[in-house]
């Protein structure tokens, strides 16, 4: 077993559990910079993590975090 290696494979599968964490938080995050109201936020941030896998989904509670 390679050690190096093996730490090098666990810090990969760690920055792309981040960044994927990231971007499906990211429309919860600009419903609360953009002053929506609390039942908006909550719904911005339900959607995003429902159906948030489909690019689709994650693209309309973008959209609606951002509008104001």
């Amino acid at each position: 077993m390679n050690v190096p290696f093996d730490i090098l494979l666990a810090l990969k599968y760690l920055a792309a559990i981040t960044i994927l964490a990231v971007v499906i938080l990211t429309p919860a995050w600009l419903a609360r910079q953009t002053g929506k109201s609390k039942q908006d936020m909550i719904l911005v941030r339900l959607a995003s993590w429902i159906f948030g896998w489909t690019g689709i989904g994650w693209l309309w509670s973008l959209f609606w975090s951002a509008k104001k």
